[in-house]
């Protein structure tokens, strides 16, 4: 009981350092000796049924995707796939250790806190020429490709971004970091991942700028991007579908309750 105590006050003591999340995850920026270092505290998916009915299919033999995984195969997950990027030359976050010995015994990464802006608040604020934003657009689109091409030479499907939102691509003075890895299914192939970073990269992208500079945006991609083979299989893999009624269906109901959502289908019309 005094242990279990000990953790609530130090989560009481960290709280402060809180920082908002997108996923369920606790995050946190605590300063360490004139440095900040990043703390993520892993958690119970939302929602929780659904995330209790893929473990329990998953520990049948059923794959699931690592984000419907336990809170420490996650965290084994992303552990392993950032050191994997690090060792090949990318930019991901540091692994640092685990400064708040008391709480070791929760699924907790520590890293590096990275210091810049993310995608998206490059796409977002007024104040960033458009000049700027076309310029570490291009920087980022030609780095997607480069290590695309990378990975289909040595065949290795661990250095795709599977969840490359905006909000988890930051750019710095002097580079383009990815985080947060906990999304994956390492059982397929490199073309099949490669279509998920891209797929998922433009998607975000195009829902956080305005409607007009979409087009102007993919047209950029392309000409950075040059895998006419990916093109093909994400055109094959939207169109051949089965029940294309019902997929063109829910995709028109998708803009009915949100004009600005973008989905599979305008990225398809805007990449042909």
């Amino acid at each position: 009981m005094s242990f279990r105590r000990n953790n609530n006050e130090i989560l009481r003591e960290i709280q402060e350092y809180r920082i908002s999340s997108a996923h369920t995850n606790a995050a946190y920026k605590i300063p360490i000796e004139n440095q900040f270092i990043f703390l993520k505290i892993y958690g119970h998916k939302q929602p929780r049924l659904t995330y209790e009915m893929r473990k329990f299919l998953g520990y049948f033999g059923l794959r699931q995707p690592i984000e419907y995984s336990s809170p420490i195969k996650r965290k084994n997950f992303e552990e392993g796939i950032l050191k994997h990027w690090r060792v090949n030359g990318y930019n991901v976050p540091s692994i640092v250790n685990n400064p708040l010995i008391a709480l070791s015994t929760f699924p907790i990464l520590t890293t590096k806190f990275i210091d810049g802006i993310t995608l998206r608040e490059l796409i977002r604020e007024e104040a960033n020429e458009p000049r700027k934003k076309e310029e570490k657009l291009g920087a980022l689109f030609s780095e997607v490709a480069d290590r695309h091409d990378r990975a289909f030479l040595n065949n290795d499907n661990r250095i795709f971004h599977i969840d490359a939102n905006t909000r988890n691509i930051i750019f710095t003075d002097e580079a383009i970091y990815h985080i947060d890895f906990e999304m994956g299914r390492p059982w397929e192939p490199v073309m099949a991942c490669a279509c998920r970073e891209v797929l998922k990269l433009l998607v975000s992208i195009a829902e956080d700028m305005e409607p007009s500079s979409r087009e102007s945006m993919f047209k950029l991609f392309k000409d950075c991007y040059r895998k006419e083979e990916v093109y093909q299989f994400i055109k094959k893999g939207i169109v051949e579908r089965p029940f294309q009624r019902v997929h063109r269906f829910r995709n028109s109901k998708k803009k009915m309750k949100n004009p600005g959502r973008v989905t599979l289908y305008d990225v398809l019309r805007h990449l042909f």
